[in-house]
């Protein structure tokens, strides 16, 4: 299949705009990073349901007040809850940003869904925007107690798109942590989990598609900064084991990233997890950001992920 007419479209003006800023020698830095994503999420995804009770908090992480947002869909009965962790390349986005995608996930599967604002790279290098993300987990059931927000039981969910997915993975990775916090299950969406770009997707996708190797590059060099060794600190090539989380992993037909999925949904079935992998047609990474011009794989991916969480 190709991709999308609508999608392919916007490629196309991406493309012109590169041309355009190569000839000026245009450099990335954190805040035009940031902008990009916000305003392409802003301009491509408009049917946001406000609906959706939402109320801010925040959590320590040691003296950092980490700022959090949960939704509720539904006040008037316990529900299961779920920990968001977003995307960006681990530079990028934030609560309001995907406030959004939040909120229909929220209220596709019935879920509380606490979204974390972890500090970001290059100013907070790894591994500071994992231990936000788990200072959020440990506290998330105080903060709804709280507020007197009705829950189902303390078994929690953690979904993450993009960069978010690839904390996820690596918060799963820590067993002693996923036993004693009830991680039950884990949502990745378009993942990132490999940080040594080696994978033949990669290169395959990594020109033209919206997300492209050199920017994941720049991306991954931001985050890491005291000479980690990338195989190491990827959570594809981590330790899996069987009591991991029930996993769902969700890859675009058209992403550098898709190897990773595949591969990580692949190596959790080896060791007996329960997981299921949902492949994309037609799209591009960061698709759901681009809900206008993909409408239909991006309700099939809320409702995809509301039977995963809700079996």
């Amino acid at each position: 299949m190709a991709v999308l007419p609508k999608i392919q479209e916007l490629l196309d003006n991406a493309v012109i705009l590169k041309q355009k800023l190569t000839a000026v020698n245009f450099k990335p830095n954190q805040t035009n990073v940031r902008e990009a994503l916000a305003m392409m999420t802003a301009k491509y995804m408009t049917d946001i349901d406000y609906t959706v009770f939402a109320i801010d908090d925040t959590v320590l992480n040691g003296f950092y007040p980490v700022p959090v947002r949960t939704y509720v869909p539904n006040l008037t009965k316990a529900l299961p809850v779920a920990v968001f962790i977003h995307g960006g390349g681990h530079m990028a986005g934030g609560i309001s940003v995907y406030d959004g995608i939040v909120r229909k996930l929220a209220k596709t599967t019935g879920h509380i869904i606490v979204s974390v604002d972890y500090r970001l790279a290059p100013e907070f290098a790894y591994p500071t925007g994992i231990e936000d993300a788990k200072a959020a987990i440990r506290n998330v059931f105080a903060i709804l107690e709280e507020r007197k927000i009705q829950y189902l039981n303390k078994d929690l969910t953690i979904i993450g798109d993009s960069a978010g997915g690839g904390v996820c993975a690596s918060i799963v990775m820590d067993k002693e942590f996923v036993a004693t916090h009830a991680i039950k299950h884990q949502v990745l969406i378009y993942p990132s989990l490999d940080y040594t770009c080696s994978l033949p997707s990669t290169d395959a996708f990594g020109e033209g598609y919206l997300l492209e190797k050199s920017k994941m590059q720049y991306y991954f060099r931001s985050y890491f900064q005291n000479g980690e060794d990338a195989r190491q600190v990827s959570p594809l090539h981590g330790e899996f084991y069987a009591n991991m989380p029930k996993t769902m992993v969700i890859v675009a037909e058209f992403d550098p990233l898709i190897d990773e999925g595949i591969l990580y949904q692949k190596y959790a079935a080896q060791v007996g997890v329960d997981s299921e992998l949902l492949k994309v047609s037609g799209v591009v990474h960061a698709y759901l950001m681009l809900e206008n011009l993909c409408t239909d794989e991006c309700n099939t991916t809320y409702q995809e992920i509301a039977s995963f969480l809700n079996k």
